[in-house]
């Protein structure tokens, strides 16, 4: 092989193997997603969700656990919280539109009435396909940050990310647009990025 010398053969096995290290790495940050009062953070460790079971509006319980394989969109929110109110209908309309495979919405409330509060607030605001679920004492996520096993909640609402796996990878606090294009591409990431 005339022409082939050893620089040539080290050039091309360097180039092979950095295109083969592009191919496998970690996929970037995910996309900037912010809401009216701040920005999605990524947690660094990435820690399992609890496991605490909650009762859904309709009196089913579930835990955690039971949406693993699925990108999750827990939100924490109350009746009386007027950015809640207003982040609710684009939440409803991103569960209506989700693939139910890929992403599954979970709106948590913490009122202290239950459902006395929520039900009555789901019908006046038309919220037809949101998954609506109740933490009355506040023991999946918690505004008393020192609440061992609770998700803390820095404000209302507040949004965490669950990735396929069953890791909280991140949080996003006050109320955001969860139907808007740039939120697609934003859970998009957390979809795709199973598949790498």
């Amino acid at each position: 092989m005339s022409g082939v010398t050893p620089r040539r053969v080290w050039l091309i096995g360097l180039v092979l193997v950095a295109s083969v290290t592009r191919v496998h790495a970690a996929p970037p940050d995910p996309p900037v997603f912010r809401s009216a009062s701040g920005q999605f953070t990524l947690l660094t460790p990435i820690d399992p969700a609890p496991n605490t079971p909650i009762r859904a509006l309709d009196g089913a319980v579930i835990n955690l656990g039971q949406v693993r394989g699925r990108v999750v969109v827990l939100n924490f929110w109350a009746s009386w919280c007027l950015p809640c109110a207003a982040e609710m209908p684009s939440l409803d309309r991103l569960a209506a539109t989700s693939n139910s495979r890929d992403i599954v919405v979970m709106a948590v409330s913490i009122d202290e009435n239950g459902a006395a509060a929520v039900a009555p607030f789901i019908a006046d605001h038309h919220l037809r396909h949101l998954a609506i679920y109740l933490d009355r004492h506040q023991r999946l996520g918690s505004l008393d940050l020192n609440q061992a096993g609770a998700l803390p909640l820095w404000g209302l609402p507040i949004t965490y990310i669950l990735d396929r796996e069953g890791r909280v990878v991140g949080y996003l606090t006050g109320a955001a647009n969860w139907d808007s294009p740039t939120a697609r591409r934003f859970l998009d990431y957390f979809v795709v990025r199973a598949a790498h």
